[in-house]
């Protein structure tokens, strides 16, 4: 039977399981008061749980035990299943309880440790400043840091109706089509978790019965994304697009709005002296709310200005080379903040 009959089938399966499993666990924390509280950060005025990361993780793992039960998707990676497992539940615990940020970054970097210790790490930097191959302990220092940003990252920015989960689709449906190619075998969890995030968007942009992924989804998507960011900058694992446009590039591409965003608000709130975790509204998705943009307005714009990064470094790369492509981007950034954001 064709591979791409499974494709299909595990990613229809995996819509209708999320859809399902966001509307029972939803119910589940409503009858148990267990709701998201509206304060002063708040963008939702009604009933909403942070549900929706469990149900996801849920979902992911019916899937991949089904996909696996009948031989068809191999995938052995007991380290990265006890990482992402280990961060799934940090960001369950923290939902209910709110756990300080000492212990969970604590936990971060136990949970990196365990992954990049089972076999997968940054070795080269593929002609980013001149440099490839890279000392094995620079290495593991270098993906212990990406996989601690990345978490983070998308941590930071889910703050906005489907901002986080179309980011993560978009990022999936990249580095999915690139392993498609070379790791055949991988390729089925791709549909899996799209169809997993498709679903809960069902729930996600509901208007009364509002679901958010909560810190369980956001670091659980974080965990996964750092892995295969890991995964593709990992010069053993040959990707089809090295000729076309560099490595590490187009991982910050694929993931280019919670890193940028990231960034800039590292950087405002140390310069007012502040935590770089703090709780505030400076992102730049609260930015085009606050300018009057519908929740699924400022999260289309988001991705779609993504997307034309993405493009236009791909089409420029060929003809300027890295140093140009990433200059040229951050001249395009200035120019849309000014006109966007501003």
């Amino acid at each position: 039977m064709s591979d791409y009959f499974y494709y299909f089938i595990f990613l229809s399966l995996s819509i209708l399981v999320s859809f399902y499993l966001n509307g029972y666990v939803f119910r589940m924390f409503s009858s148990s008061k267990m709701l998201d509280p509206v304060n002063e950060r708040s963008s939702h005025k009604t009933q909403a749980t942070r549900s929706g990361g469990l149900a996801l993780f849920l979902t992911i793992c019916i899937c991949y035990a089904l996909a696996s039960s009948v031989g068809i998707l191999k995938v052995p990676y007991g380290p990265v299943a006890i990482g992402v497992t280990l961060m799934a539940l940090l960001g369950f615990v923290d939902d209910l309880f709110s756990i300080r940020y000492r212990e969970k970054f604590f936990l971060q970097l136990f949970a990196g440790l365990i992954i990049v210790q089972g076999g997968w790490s940054i070795d080269s930097f593929h002609g980013v400043f001149g440099v490839f191959e890279i000392p094995e302990w620079f290495g593991f220092l270098i993906s212990m840091f990406v996989f601690i940003v990345v978490i983070n990252a998308l941590n930071l920015i889910d703050g906005l109706d489907g901002l986080a989960s179309l980011v993560s689709i978009k990022f999936f449906l990249i580095v999915g089509g690139l392993l498609l190619v070379s790791e055949r075998e991988m390729f089925l969890f791709f549909p899996i978790i799209i169809g997993a995030l498709i679903g809960f968007l069902g729930h996600n942009f509901n208007a009364s019965k509002k679901v958010f992924l909560g810190d369980t989804g956001s670091l659980l998507l974080g965990s996964i994304i750092a892995f295969f960011i890991l995964f593709v900058l990992d010069s053993s694992n040959s990707i089809i697009t090295d000729p076309y446009i560099s490595r590490p590039l187009l991982m910050v591409l694929a993931l280019f709005y919670p890193l940028l965003d990231t960034l800039r608000a590292v950087v405002l709130r140390s310069f007012k002296g502040q935590s770089p975790f703090v709780a505030d509204r400076i992102h730049l998705h609260h930015r085009l709310v606050d300018k009057g943009y519908e929740h699924w307005a400022a999260t289309i714009l988001i991705l779609c200005l993504s997307v034309f990064f993405l493009i236009i470094n791909f089409i420029l790369y060929a003809k300027i080379g890295l140093t140009l492509c990433v200059l040229t981007t951050v001249v395009l950034c200035l120019i849309l903040y000014k006109f966007l954001f501003k």
